[in-house]
């Protein structure tokens, strides 16, 4: 079987066309840190409980991207204990885009839950909880605060992953 020579050319220049791609790509990224998404993760080795990610993105009311709104994180452990490190604040980049890194967390009394307060000068500051769809102690699954952990693997280890959008109003 013969390969044609021009499809060989290109197969061979793939890796290095892939390669300028992701370099041009990276260096417009860091030349714009308003497009970069600002990230703060309150896990540290040995921590119990199971790992998250939350991402989500922050828009008014007519879906525009709301940049630099400062969301406000406060939840429990593991172990459903609240001490400072699991609280703390991301904002929002120029697409709205904001996430953070945690642990679930545990069962202290009631539902599981991260609490968050979101502020901007434009608009009405927001407070609100994120709920856990799984969570045996929902009463109402349907709750639109209630996001569905997904299970994924980072450097071989399980994290869970949601997503919880936050819509502001005007003032």
């Amino acid at each position: 079987m013969k390969i044609s020579t021009r499809f060989a050319q290109r197969s061979f220049c793939l890796p290095a066309l892939l390669a300028l791609c992701l370099s041009v790509f990276s260096s417009a990224f860091a030349q714009n840190p308003a497009a970069q998404t600002e990230t703060v993760d309150f896990w540290l080795p040995g921590d119990a409980g199971q790992r998250m990610n939350i991402s989500g993105r922050v828009t008014s009311l007519d879906g525009t991207p709301v940049v630099g709104a400062t969301i406000y994180i406060r939840q429990a452990d593991g172990d459903g204990i609240y001490h400072s490190q699991y609280s703390g604040n991301v904002a929002s980049n120029q697409r709205g885009i904001y996430q953070f890194g945690s642990v679930v967390p545990g069962n202290y009394t009631g539902e599981r839950h991260v609490h968050i307060s979101v502020d901007h000068d434009d608009y009405q500051y927001l407070v609100t909880e994120i709920l856990f769809k799984d969570d045996p102690n929902l009463v109402d699954g349907s709750d639109p605060r209630a996001v569905f952990l997904e299970e994924g693997e980072v450097d071989g280890e399980k994290m869970m992953f949601g997503r919880f959008d936050i819509t502001l109003v005007p003032n």
